[in-house]
């Protein structure tokens, strides 16, 4: 495919070029005189003197450079117009593959990810702590700085396992108050994923709930969207509890959660909801599985969107 589009760019140039050609004969004369120069050089024909080549060469290079400026032609008009420079669209540079080859598959496994464009940029790098009380102490003991440090460490850990043996790597349960940084951590756990060649699946369960629920209305059946869920090589479930919970939902998330902890696909579930509240809301059924599949990772402070919004942070 990369080639593909590379050779259509070098086919574009030329008939770029020679359409310039054709709508000014002027340019075209200076162009078959510094086309004879070149043929002379390699030929080495006559009685050739390099520094009388070089000195006509620059002065018909100028005499060029001045007719594409005054008719307004830009100068590199007969080059390819490469999506990188660096590669010229080869995804290779310096023996190596090119950033830009790098961005795309990065791009590739997000849109696999299904994580949303806004949250792309949502890296562990770009988590910061700073949002958190480093005073107010939680019913853990410690800060709330020092919980989300902690729970920071768990969801890399979690990345770490994953690219070890998926198998073996515990789930997380990723729990608190809403604008604590969930959804920030679930997207940067993707992000990583993605950039280490694992391709996760990001769903936000009461759109996955929706979609299922208007397949099914639709005679299209939700078994092709239940499998997507259960058969993820890696889940992420974000935002359990803000979907209207009703017999078919609960019914959906134990087939999910009960297959992947059966098969050892891990996952991670984040909500606004304690390990308690799931036990009513969604059942025991589904809540020994939760705490069974993955370790609770608990949030305290205050909402970050309204601390940013304080300070005129969009």
């Amino acid at each position: 495919m990369l080639e593909a589009k590379r050779q259509a760019k070098l086919v574009a140039a030329r008939q770029r070029y020679e359409q310039t050609m054709q709508k000014h004969p002027e340019l075209w004369a200076i162009e078959s005189k510094l086309v004879e120069l070149y043929r002379q050089k390699v030929l080495r024909e006559g009685n050739f003197v390099l520094a009388a080549w070089e000195e006509q060469v620059a002065a018909l290079q100028k005499q060029r450079n001045q007719y594409l400026r005054q008719h307004k032609i830009p100068l590199n008009f007969a080059e390819p117009q490469w999506d990188c420079p660096l590669c010229q669209d080869t995804g290779i540079f310096q023996g190596q593959m090119c950033n830009c080859e790098r961005q795309r598959l990065l791009e590739s496994r997000f849109r696999g990810a299904h994580l949303p464009t806004r949250l792309r940029e949502q890296t562990f790098d770009q988590f910061s702590l700073d949002w958190y009380s480093a005073a107010r102490k939680t019913p853990l003991g410690n800060s709330e700085r020092e919980q989300a440090a902690a729970v920071l460490h768990v969801c890399q850990a979690f990345v770490a396992a994953v690219m070890e043996n998926p198998r073996d790597a515990s789930g997380i349960f990723l729990t608190g108050q809403s604008g604590l940084g969930k959804t920030f951590l679930c997207s940067a756990i993707c992000h990583s994923l993605a950039a280490n060649n694992i391709v996760p699946l990001y769903i936000v369960f009461s759109d996955l709930i929706s979609d299922m629920r208007a397949s099914f209305q639709h005679d299209s059946g939700d078994a092709d969207l239940l499998a997507m869920a259960r058969e993820a090589p890696v889940l992420i479930l974000d935002d359990l509890g803000a979907e209207h919970v009703t017999e078919y939902a609960i019914s959906r998330l134990f087939d999910i959660i009960n297959y992947r902890r059966n098969e050892r696909l891990p996952m991670v579930i984040s909500s606004n909801l304690t390990l308690a509240e799931v036990e009513r809301i969604y059942s025991q059924r589904v809540f020994s599985r939760v705490i069974e599949a993955c370790q609770p990772a608990l949030l305290y402070g205050t909402d970050i969107r309204s601390q940013q919004r304080r300070l005129g942070i969009s």
